[in-house]
């Protein structure tokens, strides 16, 4: 009996053993280094929130950021968004007014620089990995939004008013807020990115946000916020090395 618990002892010691060492293999793990990066996102759809249909309100629009990534975690970006917005009066008032054809509707131009907080929400959540083939990040930003070459919403105020004059009920009032020259107007803005690596230095990236501003912008009154949608698709490019390798032997063992 003894020699069977002697035996087992033993068992269950080397078992012990080779667990132990095991965990004590020497290890190579991922460092973070913080790094500048470039973004270019020449294919852009921007939606301008209207009333009239949502294809006359489409535009396209592009994008070019720079930014620093602080921590494996938290950067800052600062982008530069421009091309064009669109608008268009509810075909309801021409209704009142007696005419289905009568077409209302205008675009201008825009340069919308911001500073953006963002943060990676695939490092938050599961750890750096710098071979992860796919990051999600969200960002929150503010900006100014440079309004500019808004003479079609002029044109077509001043043919509403006509129109209206001769075959109804005078309801241009809802562009009261029409502007010229150009305007610079606050803007909040939050969204989505996704990047696909294809190495170290590359990766592939599509981008969603909302833009928040003034009633002003699109030249209509509403009594609420004006808002406008971007999605967008690019490549980001990192300088320099993002993450280096630290190793770290086997502890010594324990005899």
């Amino acid at each position: 009996m003894k020699m069977k618990k002697t035996i087992l002892s033993c068992l269950l010691a080397l078992g012990f053993l080779s667990a132990s060492a095991q965990d004590q293999q020497p290890k190579t793990e991922y460092v973070f280094n913080p790094h500048w990066y470039v973004q270019v996102q020449p294919l852009g759809l921007q939606y301008t929130l209207g009333e009239v249909d949502f294809g006359d309100l489409l535009s396209y629009n592009v994008q070019l950021g720079a930014g620093y990534q602080f921590s494996s975690i938290f950067g800052a970006r600062l982008s530069v968004n421009a091309w064009q917005s669109k608008a268009g009066i509810d075909n309801a008032s021409f209704r009142l007014a007696g005419d289905q054809n009568f077409k209302g509707k205008w675009s201008w131009k825009y340069v919308a620089p911001s500073l953006d907080l963002t943060c990676n929400l695939s490092n938050l959540a599961f750890g750096f990995n710098p071979n992860r083939l796919f990051n999600l990040s969200a960002f929150l930003g503010i900006g100014a939004n440079i309004g500019f070459s808004n003479d079609d919403a002029a044109k077509v105020k001043q043919s509403y008013a006509a129109f209206c004059g001769l075959n109804g009920p005078d309801t241009d009032e809802n562009m009261d807020y029409l502007w010229d020259g150009t305007k610079v107007r606050l803007t909040g803005r939050a969204g989505l990115q996704g990047d696909f690596r294809i190495n170290d230095k590359i990766s592939a990236g599509i981008e969603v946000n909302a833009n928040l501003l003034s009633d002003r912008y699109n030249s209509k009154k509403a009594g609420n916020a004006d808002w406008y949608f971007n999605a967008l698709a690019g490549v980001k490019v990192n300088l320099g090395e993002t993450y280096s390798t630290r190793f770290i032997p086997a502890p010594a063992p324990v005899i």
